[in-house]
């Protein structure tokens, strides 16, 4: 029998067919926490070509799973490997000949074909967040996501936070906009997993986590208040989508719903061009499960309604009726290839021919299928210079394009005296495209004053930003948070339940 949650999402009777838009397709990116983020990790891997973006909570490196990911048989190696947080099972850790090897995956399915060109990364930027009380996946597991990266990506479009004092969440804004929202505080594990933190001690803003990521993948953006949006939440049938080998897939089968949601602003509906995010919820966090508390709370909507992004929540669906369906008692994404057949080479299901990966794009597709557009920031004389995150030791800054410039250039300075004779150096040695800059290797608790400057293709410096001031956050305290997943609890290194979280 299917698990009582899966059997809320079936045959839905209202779900209307994916509309199509005019989507700017090359600036599509992605999202996702827990399971949603290693899937956004693959998505992002097997069509970079088209994925300008990607954003990570508490996820890992692609291909984590490696051979042990054979029609999902090695699931606790998976958990001890690439969770590292169920004292059931012992840490693993992710060695450098893991990560080698990881790196091979990825390349070695570009060259078959399999996935697209691995060079097309290299144009990616790349967010990815970890809070210091996770116990389900743990820094260690961030930290190799962090590394496989930059094996791949310039560094300084990677930026990585992981001072916050969050739990294993989606860390959203839209719960302090909405009276009454059930989001839970900061350092809680557990309920619908999305939670609310200041951006710092206690009293700071609360931070912005789909902002943060929107601005680093598209420069400065605007936001709308969450009482005042003017697109609709859209439900559609994903059940067209999910196929395996060309022939239609029960969905059940692919452990995904009948049903998907997408937020469309006013624009975008009205045929107008934008561009496409898809978020992917993580386990637990499904619309059979928990409605559709993470398509209207997880953050995204308030920026895609004032900047012409439509959002795809696709969805999962809870199974556990093996050998009927996947076993997938929590509705996570497949990243330990539960969807692969015993034939499939291992890690099938990360690339493009992936059940899930695969269904996905064709929704995309769809999506695109109203003609191509493009979605260009409004040009300025002069740059405006925006701090989009900080961390301990890194500042993301983005930036306003000036019309004519060929490229900028990031100048720095330290202290907050922005007076006569203050001193700035140039801290990019070329001049840089594209709509964001990460600093890194800063010092914590520390003060920097940035500018930005365009630069024409002579070389000529133009106009300056304004200076910016800008505080590194404190470097996070030593923390060995764990969770059972049995228990759904946290618990201690001895796997006894506790209610103790780091400061």
């Amino acid at each position: 029998m299917l698990a009582a949650s899966s059997l809320v999402v079936l045959a839905p009777a209202m779900a209307e067919d994916l509309p199509a838009y005019v989507l700017d397709l090359p600036q599509t990116t992605v999202s996702g926490i827990s399971s949603g983020a290693f899937m956004a990790v693959q998505f992002g891997t097997a069509h970079a070509a088209t994925i300008s973006g990607v954003a990570a909570t508490a996820g890992g490196p692609y291909f984590c799973a490696g051979r042990d990911s054979w029609a999902g048989s090695g699931v606790g190696k998976v958990m001890a490997r690439c969770m590292q947080g169920d004292p059931s099972y012992p840490a693993q850790p992710i060695t450098d000949i893991n990560l080698s090897d990881m790196h091979a995956a990825a390349r070695a399915w570009s060259a078959r074909g399999l996935n697209d060109d691995v060079s097309n990364l290299q144009r990616q930027r790349v967010w990815i967040f970890h809070g210091y009380n996770d116990g389900i996946v743990k820094r260690p597991v961030s930290d190799a996501l962090h590394t496989w990266y930059a094996g791949l990506v310039p560094e300084t479009q990677i930026f990585y936070k992981n001072e916050l004092r969050a739990a294993h969440a989606q860390v959203s804004a839209s719960c302090a906009d909405v009276s009454g929202a059930a989001c839970n505080p900061c350092a809680t594990t557990g309920g619908i997993f999305i939670n609310s933190c200041p951006d710092g001690d206690a009293g700071a803003p609360t931070y912005d986590a789909a902002g943060a990521a929107l601005q680093l993948f598209y420069g400065p953006l605007a936001r709308s208040a969450s009482a005042s949006l003017k697109g609709q939440v859209r439900e559609f049938d994903q059940r067209p989508f999910i196929q395996r080998g060309g022939q239609p897939l029960n969905p059940i089968r692919a452990s995904m719903a009948d049903t998907g949601y997408l937020y469309v602003p006013a624009e975008c509906a009205a045929g107008e061009a934008c561009r496409l995010h898809v978020a992917f919820h993580g386990c637990e966090q499904q619309a059979g499960l928990i409605g559709k508390d993470f398509v209207t709370r997880a953050g995204f909507n308030e920026w895609a309604d004032a900047n012409r992004i439509v959002v795809l929540y696709p969805q999962t669906a809870a199974t556990s009726a093996v050998p009927i369906t996947p076993f997938n008692p929590k509705g996570c994404w497949d990243w330990w290839g539960y969807t692969d057949f015993g034939y499939d080479m291992p890690g099938h299901y990360a690339t493009r021919d992936g059940v899930q990966i695969s269904a996905i794009w064709r929704m995309v597709e769809k999506l695109a299928s109203g003609g191509a557009g493009r979605v260009a920031p409004v040009a300025t004389q002069m740059p405006d210079l925006r701090v989009v995150d900080r961390s301990a030791d890194q500042v993301a800054l983005a930036w306003t394009p000036v019309a004519g410039a060929a490229g900028y250039r990031i100048y720095r300075g330290e202290g907050a005296d922005a007076g006569v004779g203050s001193v700035m150096h140039a801290v990019t040695a070329v001049t840089l495209d594209g709509p964001s800059w990460v600093d890194r290797g800063l010092q914590p608790q520390t003060t920097y004053r940035y500018l930005v400057r365009a630069v024409d293709a002579s070389g000529t410096e133009g106009l300056s930003s304004a200076q910016l001031m800008v505080s590194t956050g404190a470097t996070p305290p030593a923390c060995d948070p764990y969770f059972s997943l049995a228990k759904d609890r946290v618990v201690g290194r001895n796997n006894r339940p506790t209610s103790a979280v780091c400061p």
